[in-house]
């Protein structure tokens, strides 16, 4: 009978530790093949050492204290196939829970102000035209409640997904409000004219404010200081009583 190991292996976001959480994201920010960063997460997660490699497409695997095991590419594929979720965002916001001695924020940026979400959702933007780690160490550094948080390689990369795992997560929380762009797939809803951007984020935060206050600049301050979810829920209803009153006045 051939032998085999017994293996453990997470199957979905919010089971991975922060020690894994980091891991995965320094293997992505190698550029690292999603195979390639799967079976290494395989490896490590259970303790498994490649010995040598075997004719006929196999490796021979050691695990301390147990025999060695002759493994086919195809069996560590199907081993890794657990591990596909790592091929999307976490359908809920999952984020390293902290860097160095600062905490995260929660997850979900529920009992988040909204200035802070404002502030982190314009730097996203930029950073998804722009690609420069500097508008990532700014978002860390919101999300991480200290100008003094010095993330690393992998922890930027843990930055980004953790907010495209929240807009995400959003669309589906108040899908009035966050509308899929229908030319943009690759969630950049701004465009590719750089000297534009700027001008559309201030404009769509203002935009935004406006809906919230009614126009009345008194209330401002209360705004900005409200709950994130209970900002975005306001603003997915007036969305949609916008739409229902559009729809409604619309000529036949």
């Amino acid at each position: 009978m051939e032998t085999v190991f017994n293996i453990s292996l997470p199957t979905s976001w919010d089971e991975l530790s922060d020690k894994q959480l980091l891991m995965v994201y320094d293997l992505l920010s190698r550029d690292l093949s999603a195979a390639e960063v799967k079976t290494l997460c395989l490896m490590k997660w259970n303790r498994l050492r490649v010995l040598a490699s075997l004719p006929r497409h196999r490796f021979l695997i050691k695990r301390k204290g147990e025999p060695e095991v002759a493994l086919s590419t195809r069996q560590i594929q199907k081993a890794t196939s657990v591990l596909d979720f790592l091929d999307s965002f976490a359908p809920m916001p999952v984020r390293i829970s902290r860097i160095g001695k600062y905490h995260a924020l929660p997850a979900d940026f529920e009992k988040v102000p909204f200035e802070e979400f404002l502030f982190v959702e314009n730097l996203f933007q930029g950073y998804l035209n722009t690609q420069s780690d500097e508008l990532l160490l700014q978002m860390a550094q919101v999300m991480y409640a200290s100008d003094h948080v010095k993330p690393d390689k992998a922890q930027l990369i843990g930055i980004f997904y953790w907010m495209a795992s929240l807009k995400q997560y959003f669309a589906t929380q108040f899908p009035n409000f966050y509308r899929p762009a229908s030319n943009n797939s690759d969630g950049n809803l701004l465009g590719n004219s750089q000297p534009d951007i700027y001008r559309q984020l201030r404009d769509s935060t203002n935009a935004m404010i406006r809906a919230l206050t009614g126009g009345d600049i008194t209330k401002e301050s209360a705004i900005m200081k409200m709950d994130t979810w209970r900002a975005l829920t306001e603003l997915d209803a007036k969305t949609r009583e916008a739409e229902e009153l559009r729809k409604a006045t619309k000529k036949p």
